[in-house]
């Protein structure tokens, strides 16, 4: 009797263990290819111009692909001077989110759309 209880709490231990690593592991690749955004810290995708969260335009230097805070466009890394882009956006009729101009599919939600709204900034 003491071996089964022995051997059932093994069976318990591995189960809970393999439990663990494998939330880990889903945790992991939810994040994969996200980055904070620098004016918000939400977790974003890469290579979005517009922060879906807080709207705000996010600016990349040319050259060495640092994230541009500064309002005159000088990367404090490489020292490129970036002119500021007006880069149009619209709202996604669906779910709200802000969208570039250009897109035919909402990065957020996945609604696809021809006629954008053009939102004030």
């Amino acid at each position: 009797m003491a071996i089964e209880i022995i051997v059932g709490l093994a069976i318990l231990i591995v189960a809970i263990v393999i439990a663990w690593l494998l939330s880990i592991r889903t945790r992991k690749g939810s994040d994969e290819g996200k980055t904070p955004c620098p004016h918000c810290g939400q977790r974003i995708r890469r290579g979005l111009a517009v922060c879906p969260q807080c709207s705000r335009e996010i600016r990349l230097c040319n050259t060495c692909k640092t994230v541009i805070l500064n309002k005159e466009g000088r990367c404090e890394v490489c020292g490129e001077s970036v002119a500021a882009r007006a880069t149009p956006v619209h709202r996604c009729p669906k779910c709200g989110q802000m969208v570039q101009a250009n897109s035919k599919k909402c990065q957020a939600c996945g609604e696809q759309y021809w006629s954008p709204v053009i939102a004030e900034q």
